[in-house]
């Protein structure tokens, strides 16, 4: 799943609608903190605590960052699972760059070029438990 996540975007159609979709959330959240909670107010009224002003004012900005994030991803986690064609994988260069041929090279010196063939018949050959070792516990 973390590989699909990082490995595709959301579909150009659909890419609006959640960027604009997140935006409304963020402007719900500014309007929670500052109107309803009188927070513009009291800053303009004179009326707020030196702690609202150095802590107060920069965590609800911080936190309408976290919740564009949280809801874009949301919709792209939402996408993955529910409509699968509404996301389109990342063009990935055609040349790996010296780090990624390094690594893959490592892992097949360790584990075999055949290693990202197996078949699952090779897969359930290697299982821990096969028919001929597994014991009944019941006496």
């Amino acid at each position: 799943m973390l590989c699909l996540f990082r490995s595709t975007r959301i579909h150009p159609k659909w890419n609006l609608w959640a960027i604009l979709l997140s935006w409304l959330a963020v402007f719900l959240w500014l309007e929670f903190a500052f109107l309803q909670k009188s927070l513009l107010d009291k800053m303009l009224a004179g009326h707020a605590l030196l702690i609202d002003l150095l802590l107060g004012v920069p965590l609800v900005l911080a936190m309408a960052i976290m919740i564009y994030a949280l809801v874009y991803w949301g919709i792209k986690v939402g996408l993955i699972y529910f409509y699968p064609a509404g996301v389109v994988p990342i063009e990935q260069p055609e040349a790996l760059d010296s780090i990624q041929q390094a690594q893959l090279a490592e892992a097949e010196a360790e584990y075999g070029a055949d290693y990202w063939r197996k078949t699952d018949a090779k897969l359930d050959s290697h299982s821990p438990i096969t028919p001929s070792t597994k014991t009944d516990d019941k006496p």
